[in-house]
């Protein structure tokens, strides 16, 4: 046997240390968004924070520089989205800011390293307002993602499996859709949520059928097609399990947040229709009740993010509004800077 095609135990153990360190950080990325989609945000901090460590000293030596920077990219972001999801809207302020600092070029061509970081720091600026920022880094993402795709083939990717790579892209059009409808542009809206449904479609999941045909139920209210949008909010309640008549407060498949979303815009919609008042208010009820559970109670109250219920008849306001995000399958919150 040639010693030319033997790796040495030195070299394998470097290999080994490298693949351990990737599937430690993986499990720290993967642990900490079902963590966020349960509800147990206290936790997901703690391995958000155990996901910087590992990115910091496991990641040290024996990696290469790119794989160094992915992990600080994925890890930083990850703790970004922890706070932004629990309404640490400061500290996520900071964590995002650095996060750019580590995209800025010459780094955009290892944007395919991560598509997730890309998307999370898109739905970030869409909450802070900055549209154009949210566009560019999200049509990023999407490249960045799709590229993945391509490059997967049938190996093992230990960062970003296929199915990831497919939601992210399918996140990402759906925050674009939301975007087009925070400035009123709802043909554009429906273009670009249609797209989002159609990716979202292949992954063949309820719960994130559900929050993309959530903001087209909204485009169609809003663009007085109702009784087509009160169809698509009853499809959407039977797919989260959702019925206040039957006593019915959702499965685990998604966060509270949008729970407690989607029936609030159903009793918005059943409001503004006739002999429909004893439904509505059912709704508004079962939206309060999840409410209690979620977060964005610490911050104001369901009519101020989402809207006060007569908000479709002209009359009233539009609230602060949220952000649909598939990958920890919750509500994030927007704010002023």
């Amino acid at each position: 046997m040639s010693l030319a095609t033997e790796s040495s135990p030195a070299t394998s153990s470097a290999e080994d240390l490298k693949a351990s360190a990737e599937i430690e950080l993986a499990a720290a990325l993967l642990g900490t968004r079902a963590l966020l989609i349960s509800g147990r945000d206290a936790d997901a901090f703690q391995l958000a924070q155990q996901s910087l460590e590992v990115a910091r000293t496991s990641f040290a030596h024996g990696s290469s520089e790119d794989k160094r920077w992915q992990a600080s990219v994925l890890s930083m972001s990850l703790a970004g989205l922890v706070q932004h999801a629990s309404g640490e809207l400061e500290s996520a302020s900071d964590s995002f800011e650095s996060l750019g600092s580590l995209m800025d070029s010459p780094h955009t061509s290892l944007d395919y390293l991560v598509p997730e970081a890309l998307k999370q720091f898109a739905s970030f600026s869409s909450a802070q307002g900055k549209k154009q920022q949210t566009v560019d880094m999200g049509l990023r993402s999407i490249a960045a993602a799709e590229r993945r795709l391509e490059e997967a083939g049938n190996g093992l990717d230990l960062m970003l499996s296929p199915r990831a790579a497919e939601e992210i892209v399918a996140d990402a059009k759906l925050l674009m859709g939301q975007t087009c409808m925070a400035r009123s542009a709802w043909e554009d809206a429906e273009e670009q949520l249609d797209a989002a449904i159609e990716v979202i479609e292949g992954l063949g999941s309820k719960a994130t059928l559900a929050m993309g045909l959530l903001p087209l139920a909204e485009v169609y209210a809003r663009t007085s097609r109702v009784i087509v949008a009160e169809g698509l909010y009853r499809e959407i309640t039977k797919l989260l399990d959702l019925d206040p008549r039957a006593g019915k407060n959702g499965g685990a498949f998604v966060h509270s947040t949008v729970h407690s979303f989607v029936s609030w815009r159903y009793a918005q919609l059943l409001t503004v229709l006739p002999k429909r008042e004893t439904e509505a208010a059912a709704w508004k009820n079962l939206s309060y009740a999840s409410y209690e559970e979620a977060p964005l109670r610490r911050l104001t109250a369901p009519d101020v993010v989402f809207g006060s219920l007569d908000r479709l008849s002209g009359k009233g306001t539009s609230g602060d509004g949220v952000i649909l995000d598939l990958m920890t399958r919750r509500c994030l919150p927007k704010f002023d800077r």
